[in-house]
């Protein structure tokens, strides 16, 4: 009905309908009121000896009350009651049907619940994915993750999560100066926006659908043996730190956390602890010490100035973070090329590769690696059963036979006539 029909009927005036539009069930498109239905008006009555009461209809449903002695309570009850059921309904799960006897069904995996906010500052994103990051990664990716979040933020603003797109993030990736660094920094934006999707923060991972970049293959130098003795004898008084990395395989971050509770001279055995684990978390290894290591050990044991580390920092009163200078100075000292400590991991792995007396599960289990492709990266030694083929293929080069059947096709000889498969086998053409 149209809103002066309504008020005709009511005996109220057209303004009166257009302020109590929405109890009236009204519809209002454009700011305009289009329509009122007459069923869903106002209706209290008065019986005498009972007083007044409300009776309507409202989306099909009928709604009365009990009696009231002023048609003012009624109204206003009315009024309450039309609020009520103008509420959204909400609709009852289905009753579970009746589970038959045994064992419960395993639970089905269910979405998490809660709503997807809107509008989710990228700095508000990346610091709470940093809170937690600090407590997970070591110092160095931490503050790498910090750098690369600062120069996004730097060059696209604080805008909303759910607002960076695709070309925005391909943009940013090509002021990279190389495809190692547009590498890295597309990794850890891709694991920021990945933690936001698993907390509900995000719809979807922008950085899915961007491919790495090629980059070149590091090839690692690994010193000869004649340059590794030459290393060993320059290393002056750094020669047990060398001498512990050497004989335990070691990354020179273990060794530098190294400390004497890990140190078991009666059953000759070392402890480890590496973070290089999935999930990030520190795990031990227990390896077996040789005489070299354990001499070394006990030397450094009876020369020590305090009880926790082995090797301690006289000058900051506790136990060496790095030491990025003594390997430059020892190879300057043995005129050799420079060497990081980590090749000396890689050249003790391979030199027991080479002797062949070991498999790649045993040098696998002392460099502690999870997964054997990891330790075949660090043998750079060439395959035996490649060298079997070759070898093969150098002997049928030798074979009379098979040089004389290349001996017409040389330059300057008589070509050979080559005979149809049909006169070779005495068929006409």
């Amino acid at each position: 009905m149209l809103p002066k029909e309504v008020a005709r009927y009511l005996r109220k005036s057209v303004s009166w309908d257009y302020r109590n539009w929405k109890v009236l069930g009204g519809v209002k498109l454009g700011g305009s009121l289009v329509s009122l239905e007459r069923r869903n008006s106002m209706s209290t009555y008065f019986i005498k000896g009972k007083g007044w009461r409300f009776d309507f209809t409202l989306r099909g449903n009928r709604f009365t009350s009990k009696w009231f002695k002023t048609r003012a309570q009624a109204r206003k009850a009315e009024t309450l009651k039309r609020k009520e059921a103008m509420l959204p309904e909400v609709e009852l799960p289905p009753a579970e049907p009746r589970r038959p006897l045994g064992p419960p069904p395993p639970p089905e995996l269910k979405t998490p619940p809660g709503p997807i906010p809107t509008g989710l500052a990228f700095s508000t994103l990346a610091n709470s994915y940093l809170d937690q990051a600090k407590r997970r990664f070591t110092p160095r990716t931490y503050k790498f993750k910090v750098n690369v979040y600062r120069e996004f933020l730097a060059f696209g603003g604080d805008l909303p999560a759910a607002e960076i797109t695709l070309p925005l993030l391909e943009a940013y990736l090509k002021t990279r100066s190389g495809n190692i660094n547009y590498n890295r920094h597309r990794k850890e934006l891709y694991a920021l926006f990945n933690w936001g999707c698993r907390r509900r923060y995000l719809r979807e991972n922008p950085c899915t659908y961007l491919e790495k970049m090629p980059e070149p293959q590091f090839q690692r130098q690994i010193p000869t043996p004649e340059e590794m003795s030459r290393i060993l004898e320059a290393a002056g008084p750094d020669r047990p730190f060398l001498l512990v990395i050497y004989h335990t395989l070691a990354r020179v971050d273990e060794i530098l956390r190294l400390k004497w509770e890990d140190i078991n001279f009666r059953d000759r055995t070392v402890k480890l602890w590496t973070r290089k684990r999935q999930g990030g978390f520190w795990a031990s290894d227990v390896l077996p010490m040789n005489r070299v290591l354990h001499d070394t050990l006990k030397d450094l044991w009876e020369a020590r100035s305090q009880e926790e580390w082995v090797f301690y920092n006289e000058s900051t009163g506790t136990r060496y973070l790095s030491r990025p200078k003594i390997m430059r100075s020892i190879c300057q000292r043995a005129g050799v090329r420079h060497f990081g400590f980590h090749a000396i991991r890689h050249y003790v792995a391979s030199l027991l590769a080479d002797r062949k007396q070991f498999s790649v599960t045993q040098i696998s289990r002392l460099l502690r690696h999870q997964s054997k492709s990891t330790t075949e990266r660090y043998l750079q030694a060439v395959d035996s059963q490649l060298r079997e083929v070759l070898a093969s293929l150098e002997e049928s080069s030798q074979e009379k036979s098979h040089i004389n059947s290349h001996m017409d096709f040389r330059e300057g000889s008589p070509k050979r006539e080559r005979t149809g498969f049909r006169e070779k086998n005495g068929m006409e053409t």
